[in-house]
């Protein structure tokens, strides 16, 4: 998933939760457009950072397979070395 697109989902959770929450609030906001802006920014914001932690998830899941490969490669060594 590319960095434009969760972050689109993001802002645009974030605006529908701010339109959410001020309806709730039954009484007229002075400036909704600024609330509206905090709300996109805080949502593109959270989407971009899930997108860095799906990036670095995925960096140590390859780590990880690496490092059992190379265990396994080892192991496979020392087996047919020792039954030489």
């Amino acid at each position: 998933m590319a960095p434009f697109v969760s972050t689109f989902v993001g802002g645009t959770i974030g605006l529908i939760t701010g339109m959410y929450s001020m309806g709730l609030q039954g009484r007229t906001v002075m400036k909704p457009h600024i609330s509206y802006a905090i709300f996109t920014a805080a949502g593109s914001y959270l989407g971009f950072k899930y997108y860095e932690f799906k990036q670095y998830e995925g960096q140590l899941i390859e780590k990880r397979r690496e490092m059992l490969l190379e265990k396994r490669a080892l192991r496979q060594a020392a087996a047919a070395e020792a039954s030489s």
